[in-house]
């Protein structure tokens, strides 16, 4: 029965299951899928009961995921056993032993007072287990980069007297960096574990179903209907399905190793440059955790990092990433009118009105959380029950239906999926801890005030370098998660609002999986396009321009603004911009673009960001001149070429 499951359901496996991760057989392939699914069911569980307390909670999300990760992922990425080592076994008992430990006491815990309380020897021994476990499962599913940082913060918390200047502190013993790591709601348990533990469980598992469902071929199928036959019509059917899928997967690479398979072979056919194929789909997919309503789960943490209402962090995050796609499908269109490369012919693409009817319903789930969130439901009951909704909706069509052997593959891919962050998560949540217990955080908030010079351009600017440097080889939550705690502050002091620091923040994260020299997404796109990874990132670097803008935008434009008629001002001049920016860069619109065009056209992008960023009185001005020089240049090309352009 088992080998007829497991036979049925290797295709969905393929296509849920992370890949770096092991599939073993005999005895274990079973319980693996068993301790999985029980993480899976527990976790929808708590999400429409009442849950355990915080201690409680986490600890058995740990409990499971950390010894899993030890058996999953191997201790070296050049290993090829299939199954566990010894010490692959040795260390997920020992984790096991170390979250059930913190799981059974949690209780007792919440009766001492951290520092005054005597520490009983199980529960240090407990603690040091816990906190090793917890880096030895970050580095095998992450790599070594957060855990050398983790490293580092800890250093500074147990050297606290020894640092020179404002970086003093009082310093903790080790015991008691222990105690308040492992037996302390502020430590390895706080609320960043438990956003991992509730609804970015949740909703990654909610991007597992959809896909399991066929919602992935359904974004791109629809996708191709209504672009398809445009202009580069492949490249804007990545653009558009990329974006569909990357607000539910929360991993640029995971997206663009799934939808890019497709699309980037797509646009080499269609005439686009490897390079080029590739850094499209790689922009496209970080765009996915720009993207509202989910954002890639970035919405949430955004959330609880803020105590700002999920609806209005939505609503203003809705035009920024309008721009953000526009500014990649202008560059698309523009290049492929410079190639005179034309769409697929209608005939062989998918007619919309076909798949809306074989799967809209797909769509629903995604309105139902819209809802549930509006309504001011949780966002870890929201999306457990979209979960569910997909489940159900999926039975309306045979082709979508989730049977009883797929909804077994995708508890288990749910768990799975969890795994690629839940070690690094808890990383992240040791990381703050440290920085809230010795006060780094008004401490950094102070040096970036002071080097910058109460110049809220120049600290805008070093944030984005802070983002770039500590955002090489981590993923976007966690860079977002600590840089947040680092410099949010900063910014807020120079008079930017609390969200916007936030968006700051948020979006310069994203920039270093993209920029080079480390740029990783833009490394898994250069692969599946056989390019040259490092000329991938800098086309990635040039397409995405808008990821280096839009954050200037938030600090000193209306974007986030009470008046939804400045939001819309800013937004169609920021449009305009978008649109000029390619045809300056690439030299071409319609017809090759002169050198002075092309310097008059820059010379108009620039003053459309003064524009948006001045105050009203002194914007009309360089709007003005911005407009006349764009509109002058345009038409002069448009004369030239003397016949109107193709269909975008």
């Amino acid at each position: 029965m088992l080998a007829r499951y497991y036979d049925r359901s290797r295709e969905d496996r393929e296509r849920t299951f992370p890949r770096e991760q092991r599939q073993p057989g005999g005895w274990l392939r079973p319980a693996i899928t068993l301790a999985c699914a029980t993480l899976t069911v527990t976790t929808l569980y708590f999400a429409f009961t009442i849950a355990p307390d915080q201690i409680e909670a986490r600890s058995l999300f740990l409990a499971f995921t950390i010894p899993l990760t030890m058996l999953l992922y191997p201790a070296l990425k050049s290993s090829r056993a299939d199954g566990p080592t010894a010490l692959d076994w040795l260390l997920a008992l020992a984790a096991l032993a170390a979250f059930g430990w913190a799981f059974w006491r949690a209780d007792g815990w919440l009766d001492r007072f951290v520092g005054y309380d005597p520490v009983p020897a199980v529960d240090m021994v407990m603690g040091l287990v816990a906190l090793l476990t917890v880096f030895e499962a970050t580095r095998r599913s992450i790599g070594s980069t957060i855990v050398i940082l983790n490293l580092v913060f800890i250093g500074y918390a147990l050297t606290g007297p020894m640092w020179p200047g404002i970086f003093q502190h009082g310093g903790m013993s080790p015991a008691r960096f222990i105690e308040t790591m492992y037996m302390d709601a502020e430590g390895i348990f706080n609320f960043i574990t438990g956003l991992a533990a509730t609804f970015i469980f949740t909703f990654l598992l909610f991007g597992v179903f959809l896909r399991i469902s066929g919602g992935d071929r359904v974004f791109t199928e629809f996708a191709a209907a209504i672009s398809g036959h445009r202009r580069g019509g492949p490249a804007k059917v990545a653009v558009i399905s990329s974006a569909m899928m990357g607000m539910l997967s929360g991993s640029s690479i995971s997206n663009v190793s799934t939808t890019g398979t497709m699309t980037i072979p797509m646009m080499k056919k269609l005439g686009f440059r490897n390079y080029e194929a590739g850094a499209i789909e790689v922009v496209a997919s970080v765009g996915g955790g720009l993207m509202p309503p989910l954002m890639g789960t970035g919405i949430f943490v955004m959330s609880s990092l803020t105590d700002i209402p999920l609806v209005e962090i939505l609503f203003y995050s809705i035009a920024p990433a309008f721009l953000y796609y526009a500014a990649v499908y202008f560059y698309v269109d523009n290049k492929a009118a410079e190639r005179g490369l034309a769409g697929v012919p209608k005939d062989q693409l998918p007619r919309l009105s076909q798949v809306l009817a074989e799967g809209g319903h797909i769509f629903v789930p995604i309105f139902v959380l819209i809802a549930l969130l509006l309504l001011n439901y949780t966002p870890f009951y929201a999306s457990a029950a979209c979960v569910v909704a997909t489940i159900v909706i999926s039975y309306l069509r045979r082709a979508t239906r989730i049977t009883p052997s797929k909804l077994l593959t995708g508890l288990e891919a749910g768990a799975r999926v969890v795994l690629t962050i839940a070690a690094l998560i808890t990383s992240a949540a040791i990381i703050y801890a440290v920085i809230v217990h010795t006060g780094l955080l008004t401490k950094v908030t102070s040096i970036l005030i002071g080097v910058s010079g109460g110049n809220a351009v120049v600290a805008v600017l070093l944030i984005g370098l802070m983002s770039y440097v500590i955002g090489m080889g981590l993923p976007v939550t966690a860079s977002y998660v600590i840089i947040a705690a680092l410099g949010a502050g900063a910014l807020q002091h120079m008079g930017i609002s609390l969200l916007a620091a936030h968006l700051i923040i948020f979006w310069f994260a994203q920039d270093s999986t993209i920029t080079p020299p480390i740029c990783m997404t833009a490394f898994v796109g250069a692969r599946i396009a056989d390019a040259p990874p490092m000329r991938t990132g800098w086309e990635s670097m040039k397409i995405a321009k808008a990821l280096y803008i839009v954050p200037f935008m938030f600090a000193f434009s209306n974007l986030i603004d009470p008046s939804t008629t400045e939001i819309v001002v800013d937004t169609v001049l920021a449009l305009v911009m978008f649109y000029l920016m390619p045809i300056a860069i690439g030299g071409y619109w319609r017809a090759p673009v002169g050198i002075v065009a092309r310097l008059a056209l820059f010379g108009a992008c620039g003053l459309l960001f003064w524009a948006t960023v001045g105050p009203w009185a002194e914007a009309l001005v360089p709007m003005a001149l911005a407009l006349a020089a764009a509109a002058a240049c345009l038409a002069a090309i448009w004369g030239r070429r003397g016949r109107a352009p193709a269909e975008t």
